[in-house]
Formats: structure tokens, C-alpha cells, sequence
């Protein structure tokens, strides 16, 4: 679902703003934003929080600012992890910004953590009792190196209970967009046999496609977590609200957005 948001302050030319929000994590301040009704222009038109992007630091500066009054938080406390493609977990012990990985854990209050996406799926994570919040940026070369088993590796060490812990998948790209070799198919096999039932081929085009969310979902299943939400929104057909990293490619744009998915520990 959409949320339709004003901005608290109206200086940066701004009338609205859309984020995604999970019904699941309604306790949290939290959003899946969109790449709408930001500052930037052209192909970084305009919410684009990306500093790896093209795009004037100033005017990211200014989206990611609108985007922690938005949310009603501290825009000096939001972590982003300088993300690689990996399945490095971290646990934040300062606000130094720093972090290289792919996944956060963090326990302190009033701490905001992001991940950056374009079709990757942005996860964000919390426990019900408050004892932590944790975010993932997952695309499929960390799920194929295991960033969501090295995830749940962390947060077993707290001796939680599972029921109380709540997973949200943002916006990514859907199966039907998701277009794959068989080659990529064969090898995710080759690695996890259950991974088999998350390709498709299409006879309409002849085309094999994966769907990377629903086996996000599978292995925190099989994991024991069920307190799970998806998305249902895809990046890559809906580019005229989100980011997408292939919809660029296949019509040859140089460079594109990062959206920005947050959440504030209490």
C-alpha cells in the first residue's frame, strides 16, 4: 500500500511524498520510500539517496534529510552500510557511517538504519519487544552466499522468541521482470536444490524467470520465521515510481536512483 505523506517542512518545493509502509511493523516508524517527490532531476528524478549514484551530493543530502523529517526522526542517526553485494552482517556500536556489509543489527534507541535498493530487495526487520531492529539489502548474490542464513545466525545468539520477530520485504523486482539464464538457474540449483521451485519458464516468450522474493520467504520458513510480509509492488514495472537497475540497463540510461528504506528502533 501507498502512503500519501506532507512533508514537514515545505521549503524544499515539495506538496507530497510516497512511501510503502508493512501493516506488520506499524509499532515502528519505518518506510519503503518510493522515488518520488524528491530534488534531484533527470535520471535521478527525484528521491534518488544513493551517494555511489552520478548525482549532486547536495541534492542527496536534501532527499535524505526529507526523508527523516518525514518519518520524524534524527537525520544525524540514520546508518546506511556501504553495501557490496555481500552476506557481511554488522552490528552497529557507533554512528560512524561506516559500515561495509550488506545486513545491520542494531539494540540502541532512536538509531535509524537504511539500506539502498533498485530491484534488490530491501528487508527490514524488528522484535516485537523493542529488543532490536535490523535491515537487509538482498539481491541475489547474497542469498546465493547466504546473507539471510548469516542473518539469522546473529540474532539466535539473543535467544529470542521467533514468533516475535517480523521480517518486511520492500519493493523489488517481481518474477515476471525477473529474467535469468539458465546457466543462473542451474547454478542456484547446484547449491540449493530448493531453489528449484522459485525458476519459471514462460512458453508465452521463452524466457526463464526467478522469483527472488519468494525464496526470501522460503528460507525464513524453513528457518522457523513465519511473522513474514511481502510486497507486491515491482520496480521494474512500476519505473515510473521506483528505481530500477535493469529497467536502466535494457534502455540504455547511464546511470540511475537508489531508493531508501528505513527503520527507527524505539
Amino acid at each position: 500500500m501507498l502512503f500519501l505523506v506532507k512533508p514537514l517542512k515545505s521549503n524544499m518545493d515539495l506538496n507530497e511524498m510516497y512511501y510503502v509502509k508493512s501493516k506488520h511493523l506499524k509499532k515502528f516508524k519505518h518506510g519503503f520510500f518510493s522515488r518520488l517527490n524528491g530534488v534531484s532531476t533527470g535520471s535521478y528524478t527525484s528521491l534518488n539517496c544513493g551517494y555511489s549514484s552520478l548525482d549532486k551530493r547536495d541534492n542527496i543530502d536534501r532527499n535524505r534529510k526529507i526523508i527523516s523529517e518525514t518519518l520524524g526522526f534524527n537525520a544525524d542517526s540514520l546508518i546506511v552500510p556501504n553495501q557490496y553485494h555481500s552476506n557481511k552482517i554488522l552490528i552497529t556500536d557507533n554512528l560512524s557511517n561506516k559500515f561495509k556489509c550488506d545486513g545491520l543489527i542494531n539494540f540502541y534507541s532512536n538509531i535509524a538504519l537504511g539500506v539502498l535498493t533498485a530491484d534488490c530487495c530491501p528487508i527490514l526487520v524488528a522484535d516485537k519487544k523493542n529488543i532490536f531492529t535490523g535491515c537487509m539489502h538482498v539481491g541475489w548474490k547474497g542469498l546465493y552466499n547466504q546473507i539471510i542464513e548469516n542473518f539469522i545466525l546473529e540474532i539466535e545468539k539473543m535467544n529470542l522468541k521467533k514468533e516475535n520477530i517480523i521480517f518486511a520485504i520492500g519493493p523489488c523486482i517481481s518474477k515476471k521482470s525477473y529474467q535469468v539464464s539458465e546457466d543462473f538457474r542451474e547454478n542456484f540449483i547446484s547449491k540449493e536444490q530448493q531453489s528449484i521451485n522459485y525458476f519459471y519458464f514462460n512458453k508465452s516468450n521463452n524466457n526463464l524467470y526467478f522469483n527472488i522474493k519468494g525464496l526470501i520467504k522460503k528460507k525464513l520458513n524453513l528457518l522457523g520465521f513465519k511473522n513474514i510480509w511481502t510486497s507486491k509492488l515491482d520496480t521494474y514495472t512500476n519505473n515510473d515510481r521506483f528505481f530500477s537497475y535493469r529497467y536502466s540497463c535494457h534502455n540504455n540510461i547511464k546511470d540511475y536512483g537508489r531508493m531508501l528504506s528505513v527503520i527507527v528502533k524505539k
